[in-house]
């Protein structure tokens, strides 16, 4: 029997909850297939469906008139299944063998088990939070369910997006990258949007305890970020947008090395030039410059989280060195991926250096940007 009417759209906020309740997987008694990556290639893919318990038509499977169209888009009547089992509990239209009842069970088991796993493993929720600016004529369009979903596979499931999360654009800032006062007037709308919009949200009672940070922007700008939310509150910071903020995960995807020389003793300010996606530039400055380097630097050389916290541990420790060789204040000249970016600006939050400048590279020459401590 045809339908007479078009299919009722389930929210997006909805399809996220019922993604999460099952963990990507079908929901079908028996079947439990992964339906976040390709059953033959393995690559990351949305292959799952939602299925209606009761049709959204009462002239579908288990459909009811009244009903149907009543609990079309409610998720206590959807479940998440792969393409053979959406198949099987709709095939023979109202004849159907499987009834609601039948559904409603293996749903609601197939979700308690999935609690107790989560609970099992410390599964934790994470609030977050994106930035997107441009960078030359690069534009980012950010997804917030593309990075959800980063979230949660990156994680194996042991992290969901809290909601709502927080997301900073262009429109934020009132101003045009190619102004002359651009980065002082960046530098206090970023301030203002921390101050308004993210301190309430990590302060409030039962507020995040994990954040997750998926930012594209000038690096000075990600660094900024970074030492707005500093390291007092665990933290994973992606990286990889252009292959949908998910990590490598291949047994050999190769590790990067880093290499950095500190003498014992320095003069209170320095320079430092940061060359991991590329060799920076070195400045013609009236103070000593010292550099911390990636073995081969290239774009992508944060590929997975284990990367970052290895950048984190190595550049951590050249921190101290600089400290204790009597540094106080610090000039970084940055040519970093993404989340060494915000990990820089992370990390020097809770250092004893009076003063830390964050630089950026404008053909032919190196300028100052904003003050990150």
């Amino acid at each position: 029997m045809a339908r007479t009417q078009a299919r009722a759209a389930i929210p997006p906020a909805t399809r996220h909850a019922l993604w999460i309740a099952a963990a990507g997987r079908c929901q079908f008694r028996g079947c439990n297939k992964p339906v976040s990556r390709d059953f033959l290639t393995k690559r990351a893919a949305k292959i799952g469906e939602l299925a209606h318990i009761v049709a959204d038509s009462p002239a579908g499977a288990r459909g009811v008139v009244g009903l149907s169209e009543k609990l079309a888009d409610d998720a206590n009547n959807l479940m998440l299944a792969c393409y053979d089992c959406h198949a099987r509990v709709d095939r023979n239209g109202k004849n159907s063998e499987y009834t609601s009842e039948q559904l409603l069970a293996m749903k609601r088991e197939q979700e308690a088990r999935i609690e107790l796993i989560y609970s099992a493993t410390g599964v934790m929720d994470s609030l977050p939070i994106l930035m997107s600016f441009p960078v030359g004529t690069h534009l980012p369009v950010f997804d917030v369910r593309q990075i959800n979903y980063a979230m949660l596979e990156n994680s194996r499931f042991t992290r969901a997006p809290r909601s709502p999360h927080i997301h900073i654009d262009r429109a934020d800032f009132d101003i045009l990258d190619s102004a002359a006062d651009f980065w002082p007037r960046a530098e206090a709308a970023l301030q203002a949007i921390f101050e308004q919009r993210i301190r309430p949200a990590l302060t409030e009672k039962n507020g995040p305890t994990h954040l997750t940070i998926a930012a594209f922007a000038p690096i000075p700008m990600l660094m900024k970020l970074g030492a707005l939310l500093g390291d007092k509150m665990e933290a994973s910071v992606l990286d990889l947008p252009s292959e949908r903020w998910l990590w490598d995960v291949r047994s050999d995807c190769p590790a990067p090395k880093y290499h950095f020389d500190v003498p014992e003793k320095l003069t209170s300010e320095v320079a430092v030039l940061v060359s991991l996606s590329g060799r920076a530039a070195r400045p013609n400055l009236e103070m000593p410059v010292l550099e911390f380097r990636a073995e081969e630097p290239n774009r992508g050389i944060i590929r997975s989280e284990a990367h970052v916290l290895e950048f984190r541990r190595q550049f951590n420790a050249f921190l101290n060195a600089l400290n204790a060789a009597g540094v106080g204040v610090l000039h970084i000249l940055p040519a970093t991926p993404l989340s060494a970016s915000v990990e820089i600006g992370r990390m020097l939050l809770p250092k004893i250096f009076e003063e830390v400048h964050a630089w950026e590279w404008q053909t032919p020459y190196w300028k100052k940007a904003l003050r990150l401590k």
